[in-house]
């Protein structure tokens, strides 16, 4: 069989932290250990009836049984926005602000394709997610890891913040697009 070399983007990317674990988890298993999978948010315990009836519900619905709209169904737009309203008290205009994605993970790599250019610097939150990495990797950004601390309530100090933001100077002065096109510096927290 033709071997095919792999894409210089692919070789860019970093090694997937999940897969990774997985086959530690598939290793130990085979030995006979006990694992919880606390990796992924994996559920320990059964979807409630509840979610599993409105679920079917749903499946039931013809208005369903096609592919939405590219923008996402207006109603749930309209739920998120409200529930960001109740929990965080943050209001979002539903056509402008919320965008519905197939997954948080997808998203995550998403954004960076939206709004990094090569050369750019991406403040990513350390703790956090592997896949913003991804997504950094493939624009050909910079990651510049800002720590999250428990003194702070685990988000960012001001200073950290602005440290990370000053970056956005260097980033501007090394490279070599036009002010108009400009370097920049994308937060992803």
């Amino acid at each position: 069989m033709k071997q095919y070399a792999a894409s210089t983007m692919i070789r860019r990317l970093p090694e997937q932290y999940f897969s990774k674990l997985e086959k530690s988890i598939v290793a130990l298993k085979s030995q006979g250990a006990d694992i919880i999978n606390l990796a992924q948010g994996s559920p320990d315990q059964p979807t409630p009836d509840h979610i599993i009836k409105s679920l079917q519900e749903a499946a039931a619905d013809p208005q369903f049984h096609r592919y939405s709209p590219f923008q996402g169904f207006s109603f749930f737009k309209e739920a998120v926005a409200e529930f960001y309203k109740d929990q965080y008290d943050v209001d979002l205009d539903p056509n402008e602000e919320v965008c519905i994605l197939f997954g948080g993970k997808g998203g995550l790599v998403e954004v960076s394709q939206c709004l990094l250019n090569r050369g750019d610097v991406a403040l990513v939150p350390d703790p956090g997610y592997p896949d913003y990495w991804s997504g950094v990797a493939m624009q050909e950004a910079n990651m510049h890891m800002m720590p999250l601390r428990h003194e702070h309530g685990s988000f960012l100090s001001m200073k950290t913040f602005q440290l990370g933001c000053a970056m956005k100077q260097s980033c501007y002065s090394s490279t070599t697009r036009t002010t108009r096109q400009g370097g920049g510096v994308f937060c992803v927290f």
